[in-house]
């Protein structure tokens, strides 16, 4: 009898990297390894999640779950009846991550760079933990893998904070980590067995948030450099490959679109101006400064809540009537808010949680997201004396416009999110895919 080939899956994943960016760039040549594939599989425009943000979207990827099911909402979230924030890490995530549904069937994973994994929890096989990643020894598991980490010079993530110095510095940086991530992800794709492996790039998200504006107006200096960085991106891809044979399943991601940013947009200056909240200090450090009387708070990025009686400590807003008619008052508001100078409508559209959410962490869950028009970024800053600003960034996450690519097979017609992934994977590894599970398969065998 013929030895059965065992079944291997690779998951590359390229942070905020637009399907719109993909097509452009295999069209013009620039990425001749991704063109390759192309030919050899299938690539799909995919949804992100609500909001589009990276904790949210790649906990969703690596559970198959909605936020209200594996707890995740975004970068910050309050503690529960009180004004207080925390920032949830590895250890809040409800719900087992793939690697884990893996290990009961007795397969091994390599999981590189994954944002939210962070502090590496205990698996089977090797956990290198992604943004918002501080320590090396406390990112790596087994602690065994620290050394070699070291001796490679091995970066957690870009040292974003050399834009104020330069420019240049930056796209240094941002080059030598993907340098250092690339060789950690080929040697332990080389190295070590493994039945899953995935391996994230973070460095385009970086990119893209300080360099996407120079590609769109075609820079003289750094739009060149941002395609050599794909062209590099590429390569790394090409050497990838070399190490999967023709029956490994390759799947491609990115959790989210991007877009050039024209303006920040400050929520909570907006519901002051309009009445809704108020502080007792001015300027207010923190949440905790809300004022009496405050009917609803924002939190990153257009995170809407109700200062609902009997949830937050000092909640004023009635349940029932009284909170339908203030979600209702908001939607409609909101949607009608412009740019000031460009006239431009700055909200696509407002989701109340049930439309959007569902599971044993509804509770926790916003009381609305507000999903706003390509260039207009929403903030939760507590306190701005203006609604509109901008800062550092000239690029944007948007909530359409993520991509999926899979080899040989064909992905269905139906909209594709990111959740979906996690039963894709599975499936092509012939793992029952739990009854818990939001996501859906998305390719039809060929």
């Amino acid at each position: 009898m013929g030895k059965h080939t065992k079944k291997k899956a690779v998951v590359i994943g390229l942070d905020g990297t637009p399907y719109s960016l993909i097509d452009k760039l295999t069209q013009q040549g620039i990425c001749p390894n991704f063109s390759k594939l192309l030919s050899a599989g299938s690539l799909r425009e995919m949804k992100s999640t609500h909001p589009a943000i990276s904790s949210v979207a790649w906990t969703s990827f690596m559970t198959g779950k909605n936020p209200a099911k594996h707890g995740i909402f975004g970068f910050m979230d309050r503690i529960p009846n009180t004004y207080d924030i925390y920032y949830p890490n590895s250890k809040h995530i409800q719900g087992k991550p793939i690697w884990d549904i893996l290990s009961n069937y007795n397969k091994r994973s390599v999981v590189i760079n994954v944002p939210s994994t962070y502090p590496a929890m205990a698996m089977n096989g090797i956990l290198i933990s992604g943004f918002v990643a501080i320590d090396l020894a406390r990112a790596s598991f087994p602690a065994s893998i620290v050394p070699t980490l070291k001796d490679m010079g091995y970066k957690i993530d870009v040292e974003t904070q050399l834009i104020h110095e330069s420019k240049d510095k930056l796209f240094e940086d941002l080059f030598l980590t993907l340098e250092k991530r690339t060789r950690a992800m080929l040697h332990f794709m080389k190295n070590e067995a493994w039945d899953l492996f995935i391996g994230i790039f973070t460095e385009t998200d970086r990119l893209h948030h300080f360099f996407w504006e120079f590609l769109e107006k075609n820079d003289s200096k750094y739009s060149p450099l941002f395609l050599n960085y794909y062209k590099t991106i590429d390569a790394a891809l090409g050497k990838i490959m070399e190490n999967i044979d023709n029956d490994t399943t390759l799947i491609l991601l990115s959790d989210h679109g991007f877009c050039t940013l024209q303006q920040e947009v400050y929520i909570n200056h907006w519901l002051k101006e309009e009445g809704f909240l108020n502080f007792k200090t001015i300027p207010p450090k923190a949440l905790s400064d809300i004022g009496a009387g405050s009917r609803v708070y924002c939190l990153d990025p257009g995170r809407i809540y109700v200062n609902l009686r009997g949830r937050e400590p000092m909640g004023c807003v009635e349940p029932g009537n009284d909170y339908e008619q203030l979600r209702n008052t908001l939607i409609s508001k909101l949607t009608g808010l412009k740019d000031p100078v460009t006239q431009t409508t700055i909200i696509d559209r407002i989701h109340k949680r049930e439309e959007i959410y569902q599971g044993e962490n509804f509770n926790k869950a916003p009381d609305l997201v507000i999903e706003p028009k390509h260039g207009y970024d929403l903030k939760g800053a507590i306190y701005k004396e203006t609604l509109l600003s901008k800062g550092v960034f000239s690029g944007m996450h948007t909530y359409n416009d993520a991509f999926v690519y899979i080899n040989h097979k064909n992905i269905t017609k139906h909209p594709l999110e990111i959740i979906d992934v996690t039963a894709t994977i599975l499936n092509s590894l012939d793992i029952p895919i739990p009854g818990d599970m939001d996501g859906k398969n998305f390719v039809q065998w060929n």
